[in-house]
Formats: C-alpha cells, structure tokens, sequence
C-alpha cells in the first residue's frame, strides 16, 4: 500500500467519500493506508478555511471615518484645552515649589558661609577705609548677588572686593544676631532657645569660638544636642539675615 501522502489522489479521496464510502473501502480501493485516507479528507476540510483566512489577511483594512459636527469639534477642542490648561499649571506650580526649594536651601548654605567667615570679613571691614559716598549698595543687594554664585570662595572673594559691602554685610549679620537675641529672650520657650543662641554666638560669633565639645561641655548638653541647636539655630537666623521665604520647605 502506498505510504506518501504527497502522491495520494485527494479529490479521489474525496469524491468516493462523499459517495458513501468508508474509510477501509477507500483505503482498499486505492492501495493506500486507512490513516492516509482520513489524513486526506482533513486536509481536505482546512483549505477552505485556511484559504479565507489567507484572503482575509490579504485585502487591505478599511479605514473609518468619523464625521464630528462643529459642536462636537468645539466641545473636543474645549476639553483638551482645559486637560492643557491643568497640566501647564500642576507643572508651573511643581518647578515653582523645586526652585523655591532651590533658593532656601542655597540660602541656608550661604547663612553658614558668613558665619564661618564673620571674623575674617569684620576684621577686612575694620581695615578697610571708605568714605561715605560708598555706603549706597544694601545688604539686600549684597546677599541677593550671592544667590547666583556657587562657588564658596568665589562669594567671599567677591564681598572682599568691595569695603562697602564687607561693611555692610558685617553690619547685617550682628544686626539679624541682636534680633534673634531679642526672640529667644522673649520666646515661651525662652531657656531652650536662650542655649541656642548661645551655642551659635559661641560657634561662630564669640571673640574666642568654641569647638562642638568644649560648647557641649559648657552647655552640659552632649555633642548630638550641639548639632541639633546649630540647625535649629542657623535655620531661624537664614530667616531673619534673609528674609522668612529663607525657610520655604515643600
């Protein structure tokens, strides 16, 4: 009997079948095997499917087209604008809070820069001669042209330069330090914040500074507390030496 299903007569196949043959009387009929009869018959049934399938695949798709009237055009175009509008302001409002953020941090980190510097710019100051003609730039000019810099030397060098400003923003400084001064002493809370401000003026402001240790050893706080009271204490005076928006937080 014939095994290759490539040779066998499929529409003979077929035809007996639709003729009411069975599998075996075509198998024996055509010297072939009753599985390739069987084979042949489904093969038989799927071409008509895979060949639609085939035709479908090929004819290219239809396009829809939606017809919108010019109220339906005009209440779109409303709603995109305003879902616009929306987004525009939610990111206008995101970069507003990162820059205000932006400034206060750089403002803090500028607050600790003329502390640590206040001896030698008091010192520059008192050496410096200027006549009173000079004494028109304000602190705020002063402290507002150290925003745009980022280099540390850079700023102090560029508040050297100038006698007037040295004076200034030392004026400025111990200005800010006598109202903090005045906060604590009237705070509610007068004892805690009176050790701030002492732990501060002795950091930074004293005719001889202290370490954190020997502050820690004279406020009989430990050296965790001593950090603590800096920052606390830094961040009330960058509120006062520049402004309250020193201390925008998101």
């Amino acid at each position: 009997m014939k095994t290759d299903n490539k040779n066998i007569d499929a529409g003979k196949v077929v035809a007996l079948r639709s003729a009411g043959w069975r599998t075996e009387r075509i198998a024996a009929e055509m010297g072939i095997m009753p599985e390739a009869v069987e084979e042949a018959l489904r093969n038989h049934a799927e071409k008509p499917a895979q060949e639609q399938k085939r035709k479908a695949e090929e004819e290219p798709k239809q396009e829809k087209i939606v017809c919108l009237s010019a109220t339906e055009l005009r209440e779109i175009y409303e709603k995109v604008a305003a879902i616009g509008a929306r987004e525009a302001l939610k990111t206008f409002e995101q970069e507003r809070k990162k820059e205000y953020s932006r400034r206060a941090d750089k403002r803090l980190r500028n607050t600790k820069l003329l502390l640590r510097n206040y001896h030698m710019l008091k010192e520059h100051a008192e050496n410096s001669v200027f006549g009173r003609t000079q004494m028109e730039e304000s602190a705020f000019d002063v402290l507002e042209s150290m925003m745009s810099m980022y280099d540390n030397e850079v700023i102090i060098e560029s508040i050297k330069r100038s006698a007037t400003r040295t004076a200034v923003i030392v004026s400025h400084i111990e200005t800010m330090f006598g109202l903090y001064d005045a906060y604590c002493d009237k705070s509610q809370t007068r004892e805690v914040d009176m050790r701030r401000y002492e732990v501060v003026w002795d950091m930074y402001m004293a005719d001889d500074v202290l370490s954190v240790k020997e502050i820690a050893k004279k406020q009989h706080i430990s050296k965790g507390c001593v950090y603590a009271d800096l920052r606390v204490a830094i961040e009330r005076l960058t509120a006062l030496i520049f402004g309250v928006d020193g201390l925008y937080r998101r």
